[in-house]
């Protein structure tokens, strides 16, 4: 069995190589090959104030991959700010430091394969999405990039829009001056581009080809009054849009399903943030610090990238046409196809530690 940190899933995973994994898997996806489970939460109160405990789980898999990958996530989490603008912070022991692993089992033989960390690979996963959805959906004459947010996502997704469309220009905001400066810096060199600090996000959005939503809000922060014809608009979760933003726009696509949608959940169970489907405990008063985000309707209704890809919609048809694509869901298929292509490139490299794959199985059965 194959252990893989994240230094080692970034000596051997590139934004090429994810986004074929990707396009392929959407494939699929299409065909009936591939399954994938939405993710689902576990809430636990935890004695950090004004914080949750949070397990999350996503899991997948493909027929042309051949294996099967869980996604688990171990968070202490909280949402500070008012209500309206809040963000959701999370770390694992200590700010700075987070647990998040992959494990990848063989569908030949139900085989533990790998295990992996998934800080990196996420970021690449994410923001391969995002660049699925500009090759499709953006005009092939977008140069000019508008990014809402200077953290990681917004580093990956440049890389990813890079790849797809001749980028020129980036106008970046981020609610942390200093934060995005240094992106300016660092991706101007990287990319050797023009990028330029926004002092608002409206400036970020303003007269741009393509506009990016990587922010951590759980509330909006691109709004649908600055559409401008012919405009695409990417973001991490539909929390960044504003409601209805889906029916604003001419072209409207998901990634996928993102989780479980019930008309009635079980007792203890909502939707939480990001619209996620939880299961929590806790008292009434311990519960009320959670933000309560039901799916929208407008969203559960989009078609898939997938029903694009595989031409059962049509996408965008006229240069004028305002499109969005909601970079969020059908995660854990997602997992299988960028963990594949990592552990085929990274056992042809020699690159991670192999650990006993004894300690992962056992002759007493379950």
């Amino acid at each position: 069995m194959l252990l893989l940190k994240d230094e080692d899933v970034q000596k051997v995973l590139t934004m090429p190589m994810t986004l074929e994994a990707l396009e392929e898997t959407q494939k699929e996806i299409f065909k009936g090959n591939a399954a994938t489970m939405g993710r689902i939460d576990v809430y636990l109160p935890c004695d950090r104030q004004d914080s949750y405990y949070r397990w999350a789980l996503m899991t997948g898999g493909a027929k042309r991959d051949g294996f099967v990958v869980a996604r688990m996530l171990s968070d202490i989490v909280s949402w500070p700010g008012e209500k309206g603008q809040q963000r959701e912070d999370k770390h694992c022991i200590q700010p700075g430091t987070y647990c998040g692993l992959l494990f990848m089992f063989s569908a030949a033989d139900g085989m533990p394969a790998a295990l992996i960390n998934d800080g990196y690979l996420q970021h690449m996963r994410v923001a391969g999405g995002a660049g699925l959805g500009v090759k499709y959906l953006a005009r092939q004459d977008s140069h000019v990039v508008g990014m809402i947010g200077s953290g990681g996502m917004a580093r990956t997704y440049l890389e990813a829009f890079a790849a797809v469309r001749k980028i020129t220009k980036v106008k970046v905001y981020s609610t942390n001056p200093a934060n995005a400066k240094q992106y300016a810096k660092e991706m101007s060199e990287k990319f050797r581009i023009e990028v330029e600090p926004a002092g608002s996000a409206r400036e970020a959005a303003k007269g741009v080809d393509i506009v990016s939503c990587c922010t951590s809000s759980i509330d909006p922060v691109f709004k649908t009054s600055w559409l401008e014809p012919g405009m695409h608009v990417t973001d991490v979760t539909w929390d960044e849009t504003e409601p209805e933003f889906a029916n604003a726009v001419d072209v409207a696509i998901k990634m996928g399903e993102s989780t479980p949608h019930l008309e009635n959940p079980p007792p203890g169970a909502f939707y939480a943030a990001h619209g996620f489907l939880g299961y929590v405990s806790g008292q009434p008063e311990e519960k009320a610090i959670i933000p309560r985000r039901l799916p929208r309707e407008e969203i559960l209704k989009l078609p898939t990238l997938a029903d694009l890809i595989g031409g059962r919609v049509k996408g965008r048809t006229s240069d004028k046409q305002t499109t969005w694509f909601l970079n969020l869901g059908v995660m854990g298929v997602q997992f299988g196809a960028v963990c594949t292509a990592a552990y085929h490139e990274a056992k042809k490299r020699g690159i991670g530690r192999e650990i006993p794959t004894e300690w992962f199985t056992q002759s007493i059965r379950d």
